[in-house]
């Protein structure tokens, strides 16, 4: 792929790429930062986290529809559904006056960030070579992060006036960075090869994965036996539909994708649960004020930013296997670290954060690794279809822990305690990050392409 080095417009597209990662992530954090204060104030504090699987289970149907399609016609069209979702759900959600509105708008945000993001990563996979990707995706994982740093205290500040201001402050960023992109794409869309293999999505087992992060949610109810069903119903759906819907070249248990896929789910799930409920910990169990917890949250996210700078150094020479088995290490670590400083009521904050630090950097180890490792084990007409495998393990870790992390927080405060369920939620991710550790091993030797980068 040599020849897209001189791709017509590639600049002005990386930079609406870059844009639209912050976008997104500016809203991800920023909500999840005002989100105590949202219920409150719409008096629905029991489906707090709902407010987070229904913008996941948005991402996970678009993810799996925008992958095949993107195989076919190319990433253009799912990159404007994505813009126009995304803004629309940005929309609902700064004008909603019921929580029912504000979770149909989460739905369709997560809609427009599953079809936006595929469409992201598959241009970059066309748009650059191997040598380039690592430091490409390392760029993009540390823009995903960067609103950690501003975004916290900002969306605290603003949600002191409004919260509706979360919401609404992203739509100008969104605007801009669609004229920027968009005109580029056609290039994009001239070198793009259109799949000959006709692999159809079942539409029965896509509905399957769809809906088990609900059911798992519905679990953690008080809803009596209907819980004890809905839980055993989700999981089934899960196993059964979840290898339907991988493409044929993946194979979840043999060296290769199917392993890279199975640890990005692992992991992250478990950070993105975990995030959910950091700040809950901050402000419940030790007494912060919104901006105050994301000011912590903020610090805590410097080890992302070294960890998505350093996987792209030629002088690291670790496989990008390696690499990615050493963030899932890392991870654990930090989330470890997290549910001491829990259980341990006189604990320094240092020590919260420290371990927030050490489980991030393992996050922005694996985030770009992980990517770069499906570009370069999938040829250019399954970049859609592999990329949203990635992608949707991605979405449905992160919906189903999140929804395990809230029936844990539900259940166990109905009979101990908020410390006691914390420590309980976090040991349970922790253990579910330490198997991704184990899941990783089996990746199988694969080259650093940053190694031919250059600095």
């Amino acid at each position: 792929m040599e020849h897209t080095r001189h791709l017509p417009g590639r600049t002005r597209l990386l930079i609406g790429l870059v844009l639209s990662i912050f976008g997104i992530a500016f809203a991800v954090i920023g909500v999840a930062t005002a989100m105590p204060t949202i219920m409150r104030d719409l008096d629905a504090p029991q489906l707090y986290a709902w407010a987070f699987t229904t913008t996941v289970t948005g991402m996970l149907l678009s993810t799996l529809l925008a992958g095949r399609i993107a195989d076919r016609v190319g990433p253009l069209p799912p990159m404007v559904a994505g813009y126009v979702l995304f803004g629309g759900g940005l929309l609902m959600g700064a004008l909603a006056p019921t929580v029912w509105v504000l979770l149909a708008g989460r739905l369709v945000q997560g809609l427009g960030a599953g079809s936006l993001s595929l469409a992201l990563f598959v241009t970059i996979a066309l748009t650059f070579d191997g040598a380039e990707r690592a430091k490409v995706l390392g760029a993009l994982s540390f823009v995903w992060l960067l609103p950690a740093f501003v975004g916290p205290p900002l969306a605290g500040w603003l949600t002191l006036s409004s919260w509706r201001l979360v919401f609404a402050g992203v739509l100008p960023l969104l605007a801009v960075a669609a004229l920027l992109a968009l005109p580029s794409m056609k290039n994009v869309q001239a070198i793009f090869t259109p799949s000959e293999e006709d692999e159809p999505l079942r539409m029965w087992a896509v509905v399957l994965v769809v809906i088990a992060p609900s059911l798992v949610q519905l679990a953690g109810e008080p809803l009596g036996p209907w819980s004890i069903v809905a839980g055993v119903a989700g999981a089934v759906s899960l196993g059964v539909g979840f290898p339907t819907i991988m493409p044929r070249a993946i194979k979840l248990f043999s060296p290769g994708l199917g392993p890279v896929v199975l640890t990005r789910g692992l992991m992250a799930g478990c950070f993105f649960a975990a995030e959910a409920f950091v700040l809950l910990v901050l402000q419940n169990l030790r007494g912060l004020s919104v901006i105050e917890a994301g000011v912590a949250l903020t610090i805590g996210s410097i080890g992302w930013s070294a960890g998505s700078w350093g996987q792209a150094r030629p002088w690291v020479r670790l496989r990008r296997d390696q690499l990615i088995s050493l963030g899932a290490l890392l991870c654990a670590l930090g989330l470890f670290t997290m549910m001491g400083f829990i259980a341990w009521t006189g604990s320094p904050l240092w020590i919260g954060v420290l371990g927030w630090v050490v489980a991030g950097l393992g996050m922005g180890v694996m985030m770009p690794s992980t990517a770069v490792a499906i570009m370069g084990l999938s040829r250019q007409d399954e970049q859609g279809r592999n990329n949203s495998a990635l992608q949707m393990a991605e979405a449905l870790g992160n919906a189903l822990l999140t929804g395990m992390a809230g029936a844990i927080y539900v259940g166990v405060v109905r009979q101990s305690s908020a410390q006691t369920s914390f420590v309980w939620l976090f040991l349970a991710l922790t253990g579910i990050c330490t198997l991704a550790l184990f899941v990783s091993r089996r990746i199988g030797p694969l080259t650093n392409d940053s190694s031919s980068v250059r600095v």
